[in-house]
Order: structure tokens, then C-alpha cells, then sequence
């Protein structure tokens, strides 16, 4: 298996791309800094085999870039099996009155646009290598859920579940399958950072974390081994299900949960 992963340098895209490997997948690492890519996959290189990872800078906001990654995997690989559309930005959590322009919309160009980019371009490579999956990372919003301070970030997730169906509808009866990919709520610097911790409902937000939340080497492993085991356009790897959801808050009255302070000094 060949996979492109978008915003693999941390966190779960780089969280996927180690589960990849262990299985003995083919993985291009991206993200948008070439000083990032190179690290990683030296880093990675000294744990697997070199034949198995290539790198390649993209902002997935350029369609250029994309293109280019693209072809930076066929060159590396020949074919592209999975393309993960994983790369995404939060955001400053704030009223969106008191949001500035260029945040907003680096938001919309990466967690939407991009999508949109990476689908158009993995759709066409697919179709003309005649197989391939695209997943599509969803976050939160995606089930229309809102909340203060998450507007534009939870819009572009609202939107991206919309265009992911129609995509699926698109695909039908061709040899492209295109998926949805949710990892819940997870433990990287998007959730704990260092600006999300001096905020006034920090308190509030960490007792929520310390029950629904978990880390990248707790989802990654079974994100990957249940994309590998699904079939089938239109298939849904999600963590986080409504009824586990339930389950945690229910144990969270008798058992209390701690797996934040330990991360909360490392940010």
C-alpha cells in the first residue's frame, strides 16, 4: 500500500504515518515547511526502511502544491493507494467579531479549500491509475455540534462532511472510493497549547479532555488497522461514536480519568 499524508509531521498525520510503516506501508510525509518534511523523514528513515518513506512539502491551500505532491508520489511510489486529506488548522478561539481576517480565512483555505484541492487532484490520479481511496479527516462540527469561539474552524468541518458526501455520490460506479476518517478528540497541540491553557475555561475544557479525550498512540494504531480492514466507497473510520461518548460519562461518576497534567508541562 502507497499512501500520501498531508500534515504528517506531528501529531496524528505523523501518528498515522508510523502505524503505516510499522505495517510495512509506503508513506509520503508532508507538511508545509521542507525543513519539517526533511527532519521527519530522517527521523523516520533511522527507524524503518528508507525504501518505504519520500517527502515532500505542500501547502494544501495551493493547488500547485498539490499537484506536485501528487506527482512527488508517483515518482517515489508509481501509484498512490490511500491519500489522507489529514492536514488541518484551528485557529485562535475567539468571538468571531474579534477575529482577524487572515486567520479566518488561512482556516478555510486549509481545513476546506485544501480538501477541495487534494480531492480534485487524488480523484484525477485515481481515476487514471484506475484504484485508490481518499479519506477525509472530519473534526469537530462535522455533526453540526457548535460552540462559541469554534466558528470558522467548526463551519469548514460542517462543510467538509457535506462535500465528503458528495463525493461518495460522485464516486459510484467508479474506481474511486472516497471515506470519512474521524479521530475524536485527541491529545496534540491543537487541543492543549500553550494559549488554549491560559484561557479562561481551561478548567472547564480539561475536565472534558480528561474524559473524552485520548492520545496518538492510543487512536492512531486502531485508525489505521480499521482503514485497512474497511471496504467500499462511502466507508466511515470513526473513534469517537456517540455511544462511547455516553459510556465515558456515565464510568467518568465512579472513576476519574487523568491524562492531561502529564502532557499539560510538556507543551
Amino acid at each position: 500500500m502507497n499512501v500520501v499524508i498531508t500534515g504528517s509531521t506531528k501529531g496524528i498525520g505523523l501518528g498515522m504515518a508510523r502505524e503505516f510503516l510499522q505495517r510495512g506501508h509506503k508513506v509520503l510525509i508532508s507538511s508545509r515547511s521542507q525543513t519539517d518534511v526533511d527532519k521527519v523523514v530522517a527521523r523516520l528513515s533511522m527507524e524503518f526502511s528508507a525504501e518505504l518513506i519520500a517527502g515532500q512539502p505542500c501547502d494544501v491551500g495551493n493547488y500547485f502544491q498539490v499537484q506536485a505532491l501528487w506527482d512527488a508520489g508517483i515518482a517515489a511510489f508509481e501509484r498512490i493507494d490511500y491519500w489522507i486529506n489529514n492536514a488541518g488548522r484551528d485557529g485562535i478561539h475567539e468571538n468571531f467579531a474579534n477575529t482577524p481576517q487572515e486567520d479566518y480565512v488561512a482556516t478555510i483555505n486549509t481545513n476546506l479549500t485544501g480538501v477541495m484541492h487534494c480531492s480534485r487532484v487524488a480523484m484525477a490520479g485515481m481515476l487514471t491509475q484506475g484504484s485508490g481511496r481518499i479519506w477525509n479527516m472530519e473534526g469537530f462540527g462535522s455533526n453540526g455540534q457548535t460552540m462559541e469561539k469554534y466558528g470558522p474552524y467548526g463551519a469548514s468541518k460542517y462543510a467538509l462532511r457535506y462535500f465528503t458526501k458528495v463525493m461518495v455520490n460522485e464516486c459510484k460506479g467508479t474506481p474511486v472510493e472516497m471515506c470519512y476518517l474521524s479521530p475524536g478528540m485527541v491529545l496534540t497541540e491543537l487541543l492543549i497549547s500553550k494559549e488554549a491553557q491560559s484561557a479562561p475555561d481551561w478548567e472547564r475544557k480539561k475536565g472534558v479532555y480528561n474524559i473524552l479525550a485520548d492520545t496518538v498512540e492510543t487512536v492512531t494504531p486502531w485508525l489505521v488497522e480499521n482503514m485497512l480492514a474497511s471496504k467500499g466507497n462511502g466507508a466511515a473510520v470513526r473513534w469517537l461514536t456517540t455511544p462511547k461518548v455516553i459510556c465515558r460519562f456515565l464510568i467518568s461518576r465512579f472513576k476519574k480519568r487523568d491524562i492531561i497534567s502529564a502532557l499539560e508541562q510538556k507543551v
